[in-house]
């Protein structure tokens, strides 16, 4: 069996201890080395060495920058880091789509495993660390994306693999149910222009509840109109 969590999932970690009955370091499952590899300290040699022992699935154990992980799951400075040699674990990641527009119905399946995706049975190659567009506006908070400036995410989306930037456009007040609060925006941008289809456009917007960043209010501009989404309330 096995039992896991969000790596920033201090909740999670928590309740696991708590089933083991133990407190101890825990392993990152990876898809891919590269998602922390800026994270560990090591020359080059031994990032070979490392790269060689993750090649069989073996769990390696090396030091990283502090702060920069979860330091509730190391010891001593170090982490330890596997990618799963199995093929369960493999096809865990997995993307269904239903997607209704006006009075037409999209159904996509989509399986990543390693640098190869599946959508509908069309094969395409995936690159290293890559997000799905949705899912991201979950995570984005998490990036430290200066005001005017912009970062470049690897997505898949219904069968297709493109770079995506996101620009932050600045600060402002978003009204809450929990108050006015103080936020920034987010926004999908290609070469300076809006990425949605016709032209349209999608802003992000994120506050800090409870010292956590969460998306207060979605703007999205359409040719037809805009659509305005807000957070309602947060379940603990």
């Amino acid at each position: 069996y096995g039992l896991g969590t969000a790596i920033n999932n201090d909740e999670g970690i928590q309740r696991i201890n708590l089933m083991k009955m133990r407190e101890q370091p825990m392993s990152i499952a990876l898809g891919s080395f590269s998602v922390i590899k800026n994270h560990i300290i090591a020359n080059a040699n031994e990032m070979f060495e490392i790269k060689e022992i993750l090649k069989d699935g073996s769990t390696c154990i090396a030091p990283y920058t502090p702060g920069s992980l979860n330091d509730k799951i190391a010891k001593d400075g170090k982490i330890g880091f596997r990618i799963p040699n199995h093929e369960y674990l493999k096809n865990v990641v997995k993307q269904n789509k239903n997607i209704r527009e006006l009075r037409k119905k999209k159904n996509s399946e989509t399986i990543i495993r390693n640098q190869k995706g599946i959508t509908n049975g069309k094969e395409f190659i995936v690159k290293d660390n890559v997000f799905d567009p949705y899912s991201l506006i979950l995570i984005l908070s998490e990036f430290d994306i200066p005001i005017n400036q912009s970062k470049e995410f690897n997505i898949v989306d219904a069968g297709k693999s493109r770079i995506i930037e996101i620009k932050n456009l600045g600060t402002q007040t978003i009204k809450t149910p929990y108050g006015n609060k103080q936020g920034y925006t987010l926004s999908p941008v290609k070469n300076g222009q809006p990425v949605l289809k016709n032209k349209g456009d999608m802003e992000v917007s994120y506050v800090p509840i409870n010292d956590t960043l969460v998306p207060a209010k979605i703007l999205i501009k359409l040719g037809s109109g805009v659509i305005e989404l807000r957070l309602k309330k947060i379940r603990e």
